[in-house]
């Protein structure tokens, strides 16, 4: 029997789950829907990209208000009331619309009440994870998530988009809302672990708590080397993002308006599924701090490969290997993280692991990978990439030697 269908055999685990791919697919929605929405009304780019800046502003702005709030208050609840948030405020869309009064404004700010509850409700489930997890678990539920978030992450744009041809984008938008209630109701059926996580351990007092999660973290070198190398491989997404198409057509020949930059983004999603099945056998056998490590070199051999490959079976190949790595890392990470952090802090601390990840390393990735391009070309910026891994590596090895084995992680 595969063990996803054993862990899912765990009632709680069971209706989270689906609460948590029922949620992804209402993003799915969102994330494709809403920009059709914008553009069919106002025929502007700009109305647009402020749509796609209200998705990451909320994380980079609330992120530590988040952590502070799920770690103090039932994260159950918080789950729940930002779930039950988001399908009011996605649904408010297609009702508007209904009546002939939905307007660019309103799509704007919807989505950004929908991506704040989304902050609350990922701080909350930091939170949740380790508390359903059976015991000795946590990798493969961990993995077992990243996966479905892979696999909805692929497929549901691309099932929405398709959606979009035959239906106006309100009525698109309103199958979101939907999902968004069904997540909530499974939220809301499964028995989720009730009551605040030591809240009596959390300062009073939204600053002092926020301070106190940082004075821990800062306090503590093993969880801080989890974010440095979650930032380093975040940074290198970042890279392959943002020139796979000037890699694509200048290093591998191949015109941009051509298949092969999908076939590169799957290959690194394939690289990711790969990742969620490997991951929890080598915790089984090795710490997670070994593993995170071991990614770390399968994403600098692929990057660095990367940079090398002029022939696009070969680019695939080596896509792949990196796309392993990089989620490896992350999983191996968050595992450590979670087993490293106490109970009162897990909130807080992971909020600031996300924010660091993609509210830095990932977006610095990017302008690092354009400024590279430019000078030297896009097989300089990804082969570049797959060095700076290989360097956080040697050096992450080199500060932690000595330092002990420290149990799990």
């Amino acid at each position: 029997m595969p063990e996803w269908v054993r862990l899912l055999g765990d009632q709680a685990l069971r209706w989270y789950w689906l609460g948590r791919v029922l949620s992804l697919v209402a993003a799915s929605v969102v994330l494709v829907a809403t920009p059709i929405a914008v553009y069919q009304q106002t025929g502007s780019a700009l109305w647009v990209s402020a749509l796609v800046a209200v998705h990451g502003l909320p994380y980079l702005v609330l992120g530590p208000v988040a952590g502070a709030v799920a770690d103090r208050n039932d994260r159950t609840v918080v789950l729940r009331s930002c779930e039950l948030v988001t399908a009011l405020a996605v649904g408010t869309l297609p009702v508007a619309a209904a009546f002939g009064g939905l307007t660019p404004v309103h799509v704007v700010v919807a989505v950004a009440v929908a991506r704040t509850a989304f902050v609350f409700a990922d701080a909350a489930n930091f939170g949740l994870v380790p508390a359903l997890a059976p015991p000795g678990r946590l990798a493969a539920v961990t993995a077992l998530l990243f996966a479905t978030s892979s696999v909805v992450e692929m497929v549901g744009p691309g099932i929405v988009g398709a959606l979009s041809a035959f239906l106006p984008a309100p009525s698109t938008i309103a199958v979101g809302a939907c999902a968004s209630v069904l997540a909530f109701l499974c939220f809301q059926r499964g028995r989720l672990p009730r009551g605040a996580a030591a809240a009596s351990e959390v300062p009073a007092g939204m600053y002092r708590a926020i301070l106190d999660g940082a004075r821990w973290l800062v306090s503590h070198r093993r969880v801080r080397s989890t974010i440095l190398l979650g930032v380093a491989v975040t940074a290198s997404q970042g890279v392959f993002v943002s020139q796979v198409v000037p890699w694509t057509v200048r290093r591998l020949d191949v015109p941009a308006g051509g298949g092969t930059t999908g076939m590169l983004f799957a290959a690194w999603a394939v690289g990711g599924l790969v990742a969620t099945v490997v991951v929890p056998v080598a915790t089984r056998r090795r710490t997670e701090r070994s593993v995170a490590f071991a990614g770390l070199w399968v994403a600098a051999a692929g990057a660095i490969g990367c940079g090398f490959a002029t022939v696009v079976p070969v680019a695939l190949a080596l896509t792949v290997l990196w796309g392993s790595g990089y989620l490896s890392v992350v999983l191996a990470t968050v595992v450590w993280r979670q087993l490293s952090t106490p109970d009162r802090l897990r909130s807080r601390v992971n909020t600031a692991a996300r924010m660091a990840a993609y509210g830095v390393g990932y977006p610095l990735g990017g302008l690092l990978g354009g400024w590279a391009t430019t000078l030297s070309g896009p097989h300089v910026a990804i082969g570049g990439a797959g060095i700076v891994i290989a360097a956080v590596a040697a050096l992450g090895l080199r500060g932690l030697r000595g330092s002990g084995s420290g149990g799990r992680a």
